[in-house]
């Protein structure tokens, strides 16, 4: 029973160390140590992503996709983002330096990612009062 136990545990830290896996917390560029020969990707955006009311203090965050980075023509996606439960309206996405455009709920944004830079985005909608 113990190397069933020993056997199930090795197994289960070979699904978690495997490159690609996601996991949160850090960038696919940064847990992938596969053979890929090209230098790992450190640059990208990050920001907020949600809506607010004339009413409100603060901004209330998207859950799920809330972010999509589309090629400089804004012709083809690219990447997307997420916001999480545990922090909503919070993404990060990890980029390759160059041009894009940003859709968010605030509208679209024009950026340029250097090498090893991180550009941050606050894309808010302004939402109506109601009836």
């Amino acid at each position: 029973m113990r190397q069933l136990v020993i056997a199930g545990a090795i197994t289960l830290a070979a699904i978690i160390a495997q490159p690609g896996s996601s996991h949160g917390g850090a960038p696919p560029d940064l847990a992938d140590k596969s053979t890929n020969t090209s230098p790992p990707v450190r640059s990208g955006i990050y920001g907020y992503s949600g809506g607010r009311s004339d009413i409100a203090s603060d901004p209330e965050g998207v859950v799920g996709e809330c972010i999509w980075v589309y090629d400089a023509m804004d012709k083809s996606q690219v990447a997307k983002g997420e916001c999480s439960e545990r922090r909503p309206g919070n993404f990060r996405v990890v980029l390759r330096p160059g041009r894009y455009v940003v859709h968010g709920p605030g509208g679209n944004q024009k950026v340029e990612i250097k090498q090893g830079e991180w550009v941050k985005i606050s894309s808010i909608v302004r939402l109506p009062l109601g009836p």
